[in-house]
């Protein structure tokens, strides 16, 4: 009988130790779980305010572009939205480059579809810049889609 008493003690002792060591792991995986959770949010607490931001780049970039400026303003604003721009680069936002690439629905977002020399589904042109932050994309790139060469209208002639 002695045998069988130490027996179930040493039984009951094991399973003390296995579920000990399950508890262990339970709260190792949940202490991972929170820090990622904690990695993620901080990385988009910004999320808001960069996108409060981005139309006010593309303001800038629009005002580049218009040519009825002397070289002083032009220069001033180039110096302004370089800036601006790296004070984004450096909170881990990157433009999405687009052109002369294949649409890709999870970066780009199609407005219009046109005919083109260039294969079907390539970006034609961009409309607005997309950005990512922290490899997750916070804004689509509005672009413009080839579908492709335009049909070739034939004579009926040659049909009949």
């Amino acid at each position: 009988m002695a045998k069988k008493e130490k027996q179930e003690k040493k039984d009951e002792s094991l399973e003390i130790k296995e579920l000990l060591q399950r508890k262990q792991a339970e709260l190792e995986n949940y202490r991972k779980q929170v820090e990622k959770r904690f990695i993620e949010a901080k990385e988009f607490a910004t999320k808001d305010i960069i996108l409060q931001l981005l139309p006010i780049l593309d303001n800038l970039d629009l005002a580049l572009k218009s040519n009825t400026h002397t070289s002083e303003f032009v220069k001033g604003v180039e110096l302004i939205y370089s800036q601006f721009f790296s004070v984004l680069e450096n909170n881990g936002v990157r433009p999405i480059d687009s052109l002369k690439n294949e649409f890709d629905p999870y970066l780009h977002e199609a407005l219009m579809k046109v005919d083109s020399e260039k294969p079907e589904n390539t970006i034609v042109e961009e409309l607005q810049k997309g950005f990512m932050l922290n490899d997750k994309v916070i804004r689509h790139t509005k672009v413009k889609v080839s579908s492709g060469k335009k049909p070739e209208n034939k004579n009926k002639d040659q049909e009949e």
